[in-house]
């Protein structure tokens, strides 16, 4: 059932239901009923594998997986906030099969370790990792990991939009956010008022 909206009445202050145009009581004009403020996150974004980041109620909450305490920073304490992106340099460990592949005697297995070392330079190549970096008030840095993705792929477009959409949530408050590239996104042009021609 909808929370009833009461106005007070500024002639004789007289408690009735908004949406009258005059007061019961006195019959003087009423104001308008207050816009009541929006609830809900202001931002909330599953990003798979149990990753999840929420902001509501003036803080930021990235939960790793369902069964770990999530991290939490308030946006008071927020001073920016940058995404970093980077190839995924982890894979490179696969090259280290190589070795074993120009030592092994087994035809076979020089098959299997090259292989492997391959597939980690591709995976270095075609994937990339995103994190975003906190800065808070205290000077310290926070890092959440938003996941790995191939590029172009579905998931890295839906990284980047929870990127994108988080980052017009808190410009909008005043946060200073930063690009993959670490400068700070220009704000658009704006244009010059019409005025009278010459």
């Amino acid at each position: 059932m909808p929370t009833e909206v009461l106005v007070m009445c500024p002639a004789c202050g007289h408690p009735q239901p908004a949406g009258g145009p005059r007061c019961s009581a006195c019959g003087a004009s009423l104001p308008e009923a207050p816009v009541p403020t929006p609830s809900g996150p202001f931002v909330s974004v599953e990003l798979g594998a149990g990753h999840s980041l929420e902001g509501e109620h003036g803080r930021l909450t990235y939960r790793m997986a369902p069964g770990i305490p999530p991290s939490v920073v308030e946006l008071a304490q927020l001073r920016a906030l940058t995404l970093e992106s980077r190839p995924f340099f982890e894979a490179l460990l696969l090259t280290a099969f190589g070795v074993l592949g120009v030592v092994a005697s087994s035809l076979a297995l020089k098959l299997v370790a090259f292989a492997l070392a391959g597939l980690g330079v591709l995976l270095a190549a075609v994937c990339r990792v995103h994190a975003l970096v906190l800065e808070v008030s205290s000077g310290a840095s926070v890092r959440w990991s938003l996941g790995l993705a191939r590029r172009g792929s579905e998931r890295d477009a839906k990284l980047l939009g929870a990127w994108r959409a988080l980052a017009q949530a808190l410009r909008a408050r005043d946060v200073v956010v930063r690009d993959a590239d670490g400068a700070a996104p220009l704000p658009p042009p704006s244009e010059p008022p019409e005025g009278p021609r010459a």
